[in-house]
């Protein structure tokens, strides 16, 4: 393991650039530089306004809910459409073109401090959302940048410092739908959302006055009793007879959903984190963590007049113990911030999470076309390290701290980054995951896309085969699930932005409580 510790402010005075040049560059939409931001005004072809506001809800029956939410409009020009998420506080769903030139107009009118992270694009830096680019109450932020990424189902949250978890839970999270015309043959309507079925999974806790109820664990993070989708209690689809892509986000804090349909029908699986995969694959179910996306093309053309559900199966998430928790929240020995969490829903449980009412008559036949080529698949022969991959191990430190190689995100210098977080842009490289803590962990690395390149177990802890049938690992990730005792090893290529970005834990509370860090991109030959 690499030791060497670099601050952000001795990295620019060895390398002899200087902070406006590493904030000013800018790429064109795929790959080729051109000269700093501010020598060629940006001209976007978009330009949406997206407001982080309050106000309350009718979840359940009696007193309203009080939310935070996106609130999203498309102030001029083409390549995007805004759309509300129907019936729900969270969204919008932007929609946008790859190749389109976007800015963002991001208003706070919160009572705190908020930042909007674009998760899974790669942008420049100063369009990151990190933490340190959070603004105050009455602030607005601007985001200009080329969505230079294939068509997928990207999504944007907060990420301000120790604040990210509780405002996802008060309800800030929107959808990005990038689309281009490939996807367009693949998919019918792709670029419309004829076909799409957005469906954010996210549980929650509630008081007896239908208030949010903030109250996460320390071990396992925020565990809610019910679950919402799309901001919804006890939600149906009522769905023709046809085929449709229903587009799934984890977008809950810290829990695992294991998916399956209740009648034993086996989930065709067409994309995940970053688009569409090289082919569609069948899972009898999948396993869904934090951040992570999968798009399913459900085809209910045999179920006319029927209903059936869209369930998590049971299963061991591990923990203090492996396997002895369930019956304690998810939470177990060690409980909430200190004991235990509120919920009475363990992690594992199993759940009833959305009911399908098929109708009768379909008005529509949309069939999936040809996938296109992908882009690039990374294996022995082209990854440099293959056999020697640059190792990151995932821990359970003193008093419940969660580490990263040993280290967790430094508050007293939140610019630093050590050696073996240097990457150079364009290099081919392999990181591993290796998990010696006793839970997973859904690892996200900003500003990039990657692909899994192998997983090996070096020990099986109970319960692992009930899970490991259901992991999609074949397509493009931005976040992917590392089970206890797992080394997963991945291959990246970070470009064209180069400067600081994080990588963490996607479990909320995780990444609040510093299983984060940084990461620093340099050009070639520094």
């Amino acid at each position: 393991m690499f030791s060497q510790r670099i601050t952000r402010r001795n990295f620019l005075r060895a390398s002899g650039i200087g902070a406006a040049a590493l904030f000013g560059s800018s790429f064109d939409a795929f790959g080729g530089f051109r000269v700093k931001a501010q020598s060629q005004p940006f001209a976007p072809d978009a330009e949406v306004s997206i407001t982080a506001v309050e106000k309350t809800v009718q979840i359940y029956a009696g007193a309203p809910t009080r939310v935070w939410s996106y609130e999203g409009r498309l102030l001029s020009g083409s390549g995007v459409t805004v759309q509300a998420v129907p019936g729900s506080y969270l969204g919008p769903v932007l929609r946008v073109k790859s190749g389109t030139k976007l800015r963002i107009q991001f208003n706070n009118e919160l009572a705190e401090k908020t930042v909007l992270h674009p998760h899974g694009l790669r942008v420049p830096e100063d369009c990151d959302g990190q933490p340190m680019q959070s603004i105050d109450p009455g602030q607005t932020k601007v985001y200009e940048f080329q969505v230079i990424d294939r068509a997928g189902p990207y999504w944007f949250h907060p990420h301000p410092m120790m604040r990210t978890a509780e405002q996802v839970v008060m309800g800030l999270a929107g959808l990005f739908y990038v689309w281009d015309p490939e996807e367009e043959i693949a998919v019918p309507g792709a670029s419309t959302g004829a076909n799409d079925i957005p469906l954010i999974l996210q549980d929650r806790l509630f008081d007896a006055n239908n208030q949010f109820l903030y109250q996460p664990n320390m071990m396992w993070g925020y565990l809610g009793d019910r679950v919402l989708v799309n901001g919804q209690a006890g939600p149906s689809l009522a769905p023709e007879p046809r085929a449709y892509r229903l587009r799934i986000l984890n977008g809950s804090n810290a829990r695992t959903y294991k998916l399956a349909w209740s009648n034993g029908m086996p989930l065709t699986v067409i994309g995940s984190d970053g688009g569409l995969l090289p082919a569609p694959l069948t899972r009898d179910y999948v396993m869904l963590m934090p951040g992570e996306r999968v798009d399913v093309w459900a085809d209910f053309s045999k179920l006319a007049g029927k209903r059936v559900i869209l369930r998590s199966l049971a299963f061991d998430p591990g923990g203090m113990g492996m396997g002895m928790m369930g019956g304690m929240g998810g939470g177990g020995m060690m409980g909430g911030m200190g004991m235990m969490g509120g919920s009475s829903l363990a992690n594992g449980a199993a759940i009833d999470i959305l009911k399908v009412n098929v109708g009768r008559k379909a008005t529509a036949k949309p069939e999936l076309g040809p996938f296109p080529a992908f882009p690039v698949r990374y294996d022995a022969g082209n990854v440099p390290n293959y056999a020697a991959p640059r190792p990151f191990t995932l821990s359970m430190g003193h008093m419940m701290s969660w580490t990263i190689n040993g280290r967790i995100y430094n508050m007293n210098d939140m610019t630093e980054v050590a050696a073996d977080e240097i990457f150079t842009r364009d290099e081919v490289l392999a990181l591993e995951w290796i998990n010696a803590s006793p839970i997973p962990h859904p690892m996200h690395i900003h500003n990039v896309q990657f692909q899994v390149l192998e997983r090996a177990a070096e020990w099986t802890p109970p319960g692992y085969a009930s899970v490991n049938q259901g992991f999609v690992d074949t397509g493009w990730k931005d976040t992917v699930l590392v089970w206890p005792g797992e080394r997963v090893k991945i291959a990246l290529s970070f470009g064209p932005h180069t400067g600081m970005y994080m990588y963490h834990c996607h479990i909320l509370e995780h990444e609040d409580m510093t299983m984060m860090r940084n990461l620093m991109v340099m050009e070639p030959g520094m």
